[in-house]
């Protein structure tokens, strides 16, 4: 009898230590498990944090037709994927975006996408005359970079008025304000691509008549115009 109580005890106390010994050993392997979680989880943070890339940022409001220079942009760091990063330019190609034009408003901070510059060699091959105009006369200083003009003339002299040139684009739009010339801030400066014919009238117009822009952009060409002509003595 004492026999058999002895090994029941027995039995119940090695049972009882076995639970003890799963259930310890259960909860160091949680534990391990969370610790080894916890440690992924922070070189991947790390890891994140330091796969970053310097990108240009619009150092200011960057109007459509601004000529950019290093003044124009700043160098910020981001974190994205090969795909987003191929949108944008990295700090290194900083001196291949100088004397480049944006083509669309591009907000101070923001980054400064590809599409929104013009390819560099876009008119490098091409004559462009600037020239600056009241911005009455000049669709109200709306015109913006790729927009289509056609350029009229009004002679002092005779009163007659006749186009300089159709359909030219607009390449830049940049306005002047402030400083001693008495009232420059009405004024915008345009450039236009202009052909060697074209470039001695518009010059003549602009010197000796009263020139304005319409915006032409994609209106119908204008057929059988009546040239600018200076008046006699002119």
């Amino acid at each position: 009898m004492g026999l058999s109580v002895g090994t029941a005890h027995g039995t119940v106390v090695s049972r009882t230590r076995r639970e003890f010994s799963s259930r310890v050993s259960t909860g160091h392997v949680v534990m391990l498990l969370a610790g080894a979680l916890g440690v992924l989880l922070t070189l991947a943070v790390l890891r994140s944090a330091d796969d970053t890339r310097p990108v240009l940022v619009a150092a200011r409001d960057l109007a459509p037709g601004t000529v950019l220079n290093d003044a124009s942009v700043r160098v910020t760091q981001v974190h994205a994927g090969a795909s987003v990063l191929a949108t944008l330019f990295g700090a290194d190609q900083l001196a291949a975006l100088r004397g480049r034009i944006v083509t669309a408003t591009v907000q101070e901070g923001e980054l400064v996408a590809r599409g929104a510059v013009s390819a560099r060699d876009a008119h490098a091959s091409t004559r462009l005359m600037s020239f600056p105009i009241a911005r009455s006369l000049a669709v109200g200083g709306s015109l913006t970079t790729g927009d289509r003009v056609d350029v009229l003339a009004v002679d002092h002299g005779s009163g007659r008025a006749g186009y300089v040139l159709t359909d030219a684009e607009v390449v830049e739009v940049e306005g002047r304000s402030g400083g001693a010339l008495s009232g420059a801030s009405d004024d915008v400066t345009i450039t236009l691509v202009v052909a060697p014919e074209t470039a001695p009238n518009l010059a003549s117009a602009i010197d000796a008549g009263t020139v304005m822009l319409v915006r032409s952009t994609g209106a119908p060409a204008v057929r059988d115009s009546a040239p600018f002509a200076l008046s006699d003595g002119k």
